[in-house]
């Protein structure tokens, strides 16, 4: 190693000890061998670059630009000019705006200067401007502003009726600026009634339904009832049974309305949508493929109500339209009659395309099994064996084969390496990383990966992991289905915390492990749309009951979070007697949901995991169950956990 390497590699393993950032307290902390090739001072540099982006934000130009002379090789500079163009005069530095949306089109520096600019030139009726500048697909507001600038410089009437057109379909309101053109398109008589139905199906069905009264307005005075009948079903679907209401004006559209609310009331209250759809089956013209949306969700809703006439309607639901909700609950009907004759004959006239999938293999087998087909059960768990797959696991327990793990590590060339971090965004990337500014981070990365091929992607991945940046690795590897890169794929990631804590509160770090890479794939600043946080994204109201202190304020601190969440394990798992199964269950859906969702029937474990009501919960418990798998293999421990799944049952006590 020569003198030059020694010092960039010493100067950068300081800056990882002093950052607070997450990744350099993992175990072992980033390695700096694939770190973009920088000058010894960078930590200085660090120091200048926030230094200055103060001083821009503060309007202190001297001391900006006595900062900014000393960072002119840094790869984060660019920011710095973009902070001061946000902040200036725009038109009085439109050739600096215009130079620099040039030099970084395509980038995330791009867009935080572009909108600016482009609602600054909007604002300033700017037309010629705004076309010159504009870059698809902008917000919403900019498409309109787009159109009004093309209308104004000479946009014929059917173009432009076509764009505004793509502007209408939308189930929600639109921004005020598109008021504009949407009164021209209307006096020219393009908001026919078909569009303005279609646009109360959106915001029925998909979008705000507040939007209905106003667009029922827009009808011809006779097809009003229409809108107001879909208004009405979309809050209260049970109003479908009020035949009084179908006026028989349009009995296309009636169907239309009839099986968004039957496909509704059959959740709320399955014998009411029972007994509508017999009195409207005979009266309204429904479609086959409306016959067969409502034959799908009958089928899922009833049985998941275990309701006896969910069989039935499986039967209404042709092979052709078969779906994986759709298949799953007809499983889950099977599983719970225990008629596992039907279930393999369904399976067996699946089209291979689906039957030949590992949970339909599986099953075949089962049933195979169950039917006293054993020599063909054990073929097909032999097969699944070879899978690293959760039903590659279930099938080597009930045979008793070995695991597989089927490694492919992902190779990279130090050429390969060197080219990707010469890049600009590689660059940007690993110093905003540095700074504990990941959200910039992502965006810098999600460039690198929007611009590169699969190959390259390998590479992307190898950098990633060796930067300890693990949720990108993960991430990166999936964007190209490389799914056999173990080892990047399931890291050691935070093992010296997990390993602490798990001993601590009596549970197996493989399985706090696999909660985490589940969780949030090792992102300390993880954060979900329902407020969990942190590597094992617990929620605030969860750590107050957990622990009576100030944790639920520090849940992206790694130490805290994990400390949390592996006690919320331990408790959950004592609640249910040791079965670490049904405490994975809980911790993603809530202990009181799994507790309902116990059979008063004992009931082998595999099949009750198959019939746990939310689908989210039922994919996370494979998971957790094969991460943990995989972490114990990784770890060296020859065992097939799913052992115990042969013999286990659960019951509601």
């Amino acid at each position: 190693m020569n003198k030059l390497t020694s010092i960039i590699r010493y100067s950068l393993l300081a800056c990882f000890l002093s950052t607070a950032h997450a990744i350099a307290a993992q175990p072992g902390g980033q390695s700096v061998a694939n770190a973009p090739q920088q000058s010894a001072d960078v930590s200085q540099q660090r120091e200048l670059f926030k230094k200055a982006e103060y001083a821009a934000r503060r309007g202190r130009i001297a001391e900006y630009n006595q900062l900014l002379a000393q960072l002119e090789n840094y790869p984060l500079k660019p920011y710095l000019e973009l902070e001061r163009l946000q902040q200036v005069g725009y038109l009085a530095n439109e050739d600096r705006v215009v130079s620099f949306l040039e030099q970084y089109k395509g980038t995330p520096l791009d867009w935080q200067l572009r909108q600016p600019w482009l609602d600054y030139l909007a604002q300033q009726g700017e037309y010629q401007r705004f076309i010159r500048d504009f870059r698809h697909p902008g917000t919403l507001t900019h498409q309109c502003y787009l159109i009004e600038a093309e209308r104004a410089g000479g946009l014929e009437d059917g173009p432009f009726i076509r764009k505004v057109d793509a502007i209408w379909r939308h189930g929600f309101s639109v921004p005020t600026a598109c008021d504009a053109i949407l009164n021209e398109w209307a006096e020219l008589d393009a908001r026919t009634k078909e569009k303005v139905w279609h646009r109360i199906v959106l915001a029925a069905e998909e979008g705000n339904p507040t939007l209905i009264p106003y667009l029922t307005s827009l009808l011809p005075n006779r097809e009003q009832y229409l809108g107001e009948l879909y208004h009405k079903v979309r809050y209260s679907p049970a109003a479908i049974g009020q035949l009084s209401r179908l006026r028989g004006v349009d009995p296309a559209k009636e169907a239309q309305i009839a099986t968004f609310a039957l496909t509704k009331l059959i959740w709320r209250a399955e014998e009411l949508a029972l007994k509508a759809y017999e009195r409207l089956v005979s009266r309204l013209p429904f479609t086959a493929a409306q016959r067969h949306r409502i034959a799908e969700e009958f089928a899922v809703a009833l049985s998941l109500k275990e309701h006896p006439e969910a069989r039935v309607w499986h039967q209404k639901v042709p092979p052709s339209e078969l779906d994986e909700r759709v298949l799953q609950w007809r499983l889950a009907a099977y599983l719970r009659d225990h008629d596992f004759a039907a279930l393999k004959m369904t399976i067996q006239t699946l089209p291979p395309a689906i039957s030949g999938g590992n949970q339909w293999q599986y099953w075949l087998a089962r049933a195979m099994e169950e039917t006293g087909d054993k020599l063909n059960a054990n073929r097909i768990y032999t097969a699944l064996a070879k899978e690293r797959h959760y039903y590659g696991f279930l099938a080597a327990a009930r045979i008793g084969a070995p695991v597989s793990l089927e490694k492919d590590p992902v190779k990279a060339t130090q050429t390969q390496i060197t080219t990707l971090l010469e890049r600009d965004d590689v660059k940007r990337a690993y110093e905003f990383l540095q700074l504990g500014r990941d959200v910039d981070a992502r965006r810098e990365w999600n460039h690198l990966l929007s611009d590169i091929d699969g190959e390259a992607f390998k590479t992307a991945a190898v950098i990633a992991s060796d930067w300890g940046w693990h949720d990108q690795a993960i991430w990166t590897l999936a964007q190209i289905g490389h799914f056999d890169a173990v080892e990047i794929r399931f890291p050691m990631a935070y093992s010296e915390i997990i390993n602490l804590s798990s001993e601590k509160y009596g549970i197996d770090p493989a399985w706090a492990m696999a909660i985490t890479r589940r969780e949030s794939s090792f992102r300390a600043d993880a954060y979900s749309g329902a407020g969990a946080r942190g590597l094992m994204q617990i929620l605030p109201g969860t750590a107050k009951l957990l622990r009576n202190d100030d944790s639920f304020k520090r849940l992206n601190t790694p130490e805290v979070n994990v400390a949390l969440g592996t006690y919320y394990l331990s408790r959950l798992k004592e609640r249910f007697d040791g079965n670490h199964v049904l405490a994975t269950a809980a911790y993603n859906a809530g202990y009181y949901k799994v507790k309902d969702w116990l059979p008063s029937e004992s009931t082998a474990l595999d099949e009750w995991v198959e019939m746990i009501p939310y689908y989210e919960t039922r994919d996370y418990v494979k998971a957790v169950l094969s991460y943990q798998q995989i972490y114990e293999l990784l770890n060296g421990k020859e065992v097939n956990l799913f052992d115990a799944f042969a013999t286990m049952r659960v019951k509601d006590d």
